[in-house]
């Protein structure tokens, strides 16, 4: 049943949200929080954690209308992390983990800013 405590988790992240966040950053979260349910999904079917967003249904092959890019960095059979950039500020990230960090070659942090993802499933973002 590890699949179902992330998806309670995506629900709790709703209420978590800073009403002051740019709605960039709000869609980049947004994006990561719908790569947690993907990869969860995958995780129920496969046993595992994938890189491949285009097996997880995130990628088309064409532009995403929304300039939102998302990546799994590293993952494996309990873990993963990954990040979410925008077109229009594309050295700026927010990242997120699930699972352990000490499965994952280094600790996930954002591009600008170096935040780091401290907590499991939540997603942390440089200043937009």
């Amino acid at each position: 049943m590890r699949y179902v405590i992330p998806l309670f988790l995506i629900a709790s992240l709703n209420t978590h949200t800073a009403s002051a966040q740019t709605p960039r950053t709000a869609a980049l979260q947004k994006a990561l929080r719908n790569l947690v349910v993907a990869q969860e999904q995958y995780f129920v079917g496969h046993g595992t954690y994938t890189t491949d967003v285009a097996a997880l249904g995130m990628f088309h092959g064409a532009p995403a209308p929304d300039s939102i890019w998302v990546q799994v960095i590293n993952a494996g059979g309990r873990s993963w992390n990954g990040r979410a950039i925008h077109a229009a500020a594309r050295d700026k990230s927010c990242v997120i983990y699930v699972g352990y960090k000490t499965d994952l070659p280094s600790a996930p942090v954002t591009d600008r800013d170096s935040v780091p993802a401290t907590k499991e499933g939540l997603p942390v973002c440089d200043r937009m």
